[in-house]
């Protein structure tokens, strides 16, 4: 989901990372966004990505070498597209998975939810549910990270807006969010955009875990960052 803004955002943090050599963008359009910036000259290697295909349609052999995948596929109508978020949170997310399996990747990163549950009453909790519990099962890989943070922030510490496609009730809901989340504990509090992506590199890059399986809320991502209260 490299064209996504968390994806966009996370090839960023990872071509200025002097620990990365080298970065593969896979997205479902070619992104031209990092064309500014010196270190994609070297270190970028883009894949279309194909939801629909095995493998979503990239070679295995192409990964060659990777050591961490990060998959953070976002339906680009939102949450309040259930049937689109089916397609691409879970089986696109499944599909990239088993390309990386088949890549050997050591470890691969999944951006989840906080608010994954499998007895929801909301269509993407349960997706993001499924999604989460397919991973984790996942003996392929030697390590398996699962964040779950419950919104994500722009700079301005506004909520990223829900899809225009959304109904006017789901995007007034949405956008109390941070308001709502004062309410409840702790884990569901929202997440800037650039934390959530820095607490998914510096896990990779500087952070050991003592299971094969780890889940990291809130509170577990702000530790990772120093921002820990």
């Amino acid at each position: 989901g490299a064209t996504g803004r968390i994806g966009e955002a996370l090839s960023r943090q990872l071509l200025l990372s002097p620990l990365c050599s080298e970065v593969h963008a896979l997205g479902r359009t070619e992104t031209c966004a990092f064309e500014g910036l010196s270190a994609a000259k070297s270190k970028l290697r883009q894949h279309h990505l194909d939801l629909g295909n095995q493998f979503c349609g990239v070679e295995p052999s192409a990964l060659e070498g990777v050591e961490v995948a990060f998959c953070v596929l976002g339906a680009r109508n939102g949450w309040a597209d259930a049937e689109d978020m089916a397609k691409v949170e879970r089986d696109g997310a499944l599909r990239f998975a088993e390309l990386c399996a088949a890549a050997q990747v050591p470890h691969i990163s999944l951006l989840s939810s906080a608010w994954a549950d499998p007895q929801s009453r909301m269509p993407f909790a349960r997706i993001h549910s499924e999604t989460a519990k397919a991973y984790a099962a996942m003996e392929a890989f030697k390590r398996v990270s699962i964040f779950a943070p419950s919104a994500a922030l722009q700079k301005d510490d506004s909520i990223v807006p829900a899809s225009p496609n959304a109904s006017f009730v789901a995007r007034a809901s949405w956008a109390l969010v941070p308001i709502l989340t004062q309410f409840l504990p702790t884990r569901y509090r929202p997440m800037t955009i650039d934390d959530i992506v820095l607490a998914l590199r510096l896990n990779a890059e500087l952070c050991a875990s003592r299971e094969r399986v780890e889940y990291l809320d809130y509170r577990d991502m702000m530790q990772i960052i120093g921002k820990d209260e």
